[in-house]
């Protein structure tokens, strides 16, 4: 067809609030051509996935699109009725939604489920919507003998794959992709992306890619469009966007985008000074005890888990102020490592001794009630999640300082104050509860409780997998700074390559419960050994705009 696939023209979408009207998404027009590809990129809040859903109609009830018109095929189906969205949806335009284990559904086989959406948009009988479902399947590349394994059997990359295949059953010609990667281990994130660019240029599909991730932009997108509360402050083709970019803003997240090069004092001296509340200038390492013994050792850790093995037999060490990350694919067994080390499970074999203390003989139940506990503190990788949300940010910090340190009163309120202002929250904050903070401040809560009992082991468990460029900018070197300035040790678990090279000094590689690589960082990055090792460097996203579907562009 001749002319836009997807036109789009001075969209306003706005919410109804008990504060009033509030406008997520003001006056933005773009188009999509058929086999095209356009990624929408801008940090939370800034309208992408609301765009996304005005286009299906999947608005929450509170919404409405108070003016603009959006065309598919050059039909008007700004205001289309439910009937003939149903027909749309699925057939002509379909979503890939951002977490894939909340869209399937738990008690349903994948197999079935694959086969209620191949239903739902042809008229087969079961025999034949089977065969069909079983041909989704070899498309997205999930085994055959996976058909009648229920979602919780699986990784969340293949359920990532089978909601792709559950997208792709009507045959659309736009497929819309809502943060597909997030929470993705590199290699599984490089896999997903790879299938989506195979099957749109087999399949002659258009895909709009929503992501705060810039680098998969340059690498899957030919055209990019960028969003800054709820407008769009830039369109260009990605080649020259990403060499040359114009707007402050988009300027802005390109230089809090980790690179292969930059360091944490990159990140956020490239930022504007009102953005970056809490940091503090750059200083060398102070280590308030200059002891060079170990402060974390582990010995031949093993973790089984009904028949597998999810810790073999692995070995490290970790001194005071030292960080040390480890890395590899999910169910490599890097947080089953940390939640040993913060004593939450017990090992099966094995020795971890912590200060000279064999922490691993004192079970994980009872592990609350040692001294020790004060000394090695957790942040979680969902900073929404690990907060109570019937506790204001105040009690979330002062809870575990109220039950490691026993204080109250003053003291108490004087604690959870200094552990606020070090991790650069505001007082105003304080009162305020979980949900009404953005993913930064939760963030920055969490990290307060943890270091409020003054630990000497923080243990980091994807931080900042969940949060935008420029907040990760800004957590990644709050951290650097209470290492600096209370010689903290850290046990920096992440999917993200380029955060753990910026923010650890040693790296301990992890496959399928085994290391299979360690040494400096430096070095592990300038010369890898080990073949998986080299693969998972080869699959960070970078900003040389060579994007994989830049052909059909």
């Amino acid at each position: 067809m001749s002319g836009p696939l997807l036109q789009v023209e001075d969209l306003h979408v706005s919410f109804s609030t008990r504060g009033g009207i509030v406008e997520a998404v003001r006056g933005i027009s773009f188009s999509v051509a058929p086999g095209k590809t356009l990624a929408i990129v801008g940090e939370s809040g800034s309208g992408k996935s609301v765009t996304a859903y005005a286009v299906t109609q999947l608005l929450d009830t509170s919404a409405r699109i108070a003016r603009g018109q959006i065309r598919f095929r050059g039909q008007d189906i700004t205001r289309a009725d439910a009937a003939q969205m149903q027909a749309l949806r699925g057939a002509a335009v379909s979503m890939v939604f951002q977490s894939p284990r909340s869209a399937l559904n738990p008690i349903r086989s994948i197999g079935r489920q694959i086969m209620d959406a191949v239903g739902a948009h042809h008229a087969l009988p079961k025999a034949a919507q089977r065969a069909r479902a079983l041909e989704l399947l070899q498309a997205v590349r999930i085994p055959e003998d996976r058909f009648d394994a229920y979602p919780g059997e699986l990784s969340g990359g293949m359920c990532q794959r089978v909601l792709i295949a559950m997208a792709i059953a009507g045959s659309p010609a736009l497929l819309i992709a809502d943060e597909p990667t997030t929470g993705l281990d590199v290699t599984t994130q490089k896999a997903v992306m790879d299938l989506l660019a195979r099957l749109i240029v087999e399949r002659n599909m258009s895909l709009i890619l929503i992501t705060h991730d810039l680098g998969l932009a340059a690498q899957y997108c030919a055209d990019v469009a960028v969003m800054q509360q709820g407008k769009m402050v830039e369109q260009a083709p990605a080649a020259a966007l990403f060499r040359n970019p114009q707007h402050e803003y988009t300027r802005k997240l390109v230089a809090a985008s980790p690179t292969f090069n930059s360091t944490v004092a990159d990140l956020v001296s490239a930022m504007p000074a009102t953005d970056r509340p809490g940091c503090r200038p750059e200083r060398s390492v102070e280590r308030r005890e200059g002891s060079t013994a170990p402060l974390l050792e582990a010995h031949n850790l093993i973790k089984r888990y009904a028949n597998a093995t999810a810790v073999g037999d692995v070995s490290f060490s970790l001194k005071r102020g030292e960080s040390l990350g480890v890395v590899g694919e999910s169910g490599s067994g890097k947080s089953t490592i940390s939640r040993m080390v913060c004593r939450l499970i017990d090992q099966d074999g094995g020795r971890i001794v912590f200060n000279g203390s064999d922490i691993g003989t004192i079970p994980a139940r009872d592990f609350h009630a040692s001294p020790l506990r004060r000394d090695i503190q957790i942040v979680f990788q969902d900073p929404h999640d690990s907060l109570n949300p019937r506790f204001s940010a105040f009690d979330c910090i002062a809870h575990p300082v109220r039950r490691l340190l026993k204080l109250t009163g003053t003291a108490l309120q004087r604690r959870v104050a200094e552990s606020a202002e070090r991790c650069g929250l505001s007082p105003d904050l304080l009162p305020r509860f979980p949900h009404q903070l953005s993913g930064g401040q939760k963030a920055r809560i969490g990290i307060a409780r943890a270091i409020a009992v003054e630990p000497r082991l923080l243990v980091l468990d994807e931080p900042t997998a969940a949060l935008d460029v420029s907040v990760q900018a800004i957590v990644l070197k709050l951290l650097d700074d209470l290492r600096r300035d209370e010689g903290l040790a850290f046990l920096f678990v992440s999917h993200d390559l380029n955060v753990v090279r910026m923010m650890c000094e040693h790296i301990i590689v992890m496959r399928q419960g085994q290391i299979v690589e360690s040494g400096a960082s430096k070095g592990l990055f300038a010369a890898p050994k080990a073949a998986y090792t080299r693969d998972l460097l080869a699959a960070i996203p970078h900003f040389e705009p060579e994007p994989v579907l830049a052909a059909e562009a």
